[in-house]
């Protein structure tokens, strides 16, 4: 019995490396398209969290208010430092945002490993922007029967996993017949 859920778990880690080819292909060619929720993988522990992205910037902004206010004077140093706190809480959220999205993105097109581990914290959604199929959002959705159904060379194989799992099957879990 040991041997028999070697070779499954064996297949099914051979078919999610193999989807996630697929699906790291389409997100390089623009057919799929990954979004992110800063608010879900943002946190310290998350493997794209950079708590340099919170600070820097403002840090940044502080030295040159400080140089201008050195360099100019009291008045041009106290407005260059209201535009440049102004800008941080007006702009921070955004460009948090972007750093997130570009490094998910990079980290879960390494390998099958780190999609997966993503997937799990939530917060993605992926998205094919020439179809109207709706997006899978994780962790609830299959990200694997997404890329069959929609990444498939095989129409019938695309059919085939639309009808392999019932919509409310957990994930990883094999249904009796």
């Amino acid at each position: 019995m040991g041997e028999l859920m070697d070779d499954w778990r064996n297949k099914k880690t051979e078919e999610a490396i193999a989807l996630h080819e697929r699906l790291r292909a389409a997100v390089l060619t623009k057919r799929v398209q990954i979004y992110t929720d800063q608010r879900m993988l943002d946190f310290q522990g998350s493997p794209v969290h950079n708590g340099w992205d919170h600070l820097m910037p403002l840090m940044v902004m502080m030295v040159v208010a400080l140089v201008i206010l050195l360099a100019t004077g009291v008045a041009f140093g106290i407005v260059a430092m209201t535009i440049g706190a102004l800008a941080h809480l007006l702009g921070i959220k955004h460009f948090i945002a972007w750093r997130i999205r570009t490094r998910a993105t990079a980290y879960m097109l390494e390998s099958a490993h780190h999609w997966h581990q993503l997937w799990h914290l939530g917060g993605i959604a992926i998205y094919m922007p020439e179809s109207n199929e709706p997006p899978c959002l994780a962790p609830r959705g299959d990200w694997r029967r997404f890329a069959k159904r929609n990444l498939s060379d095989d129409p019938q194989a695309a059919q085939a996993a639309d009808q392999d799992e019932p919509e409310d099957a957990p994930e990883g879990e094999v249904l009796p017949p």
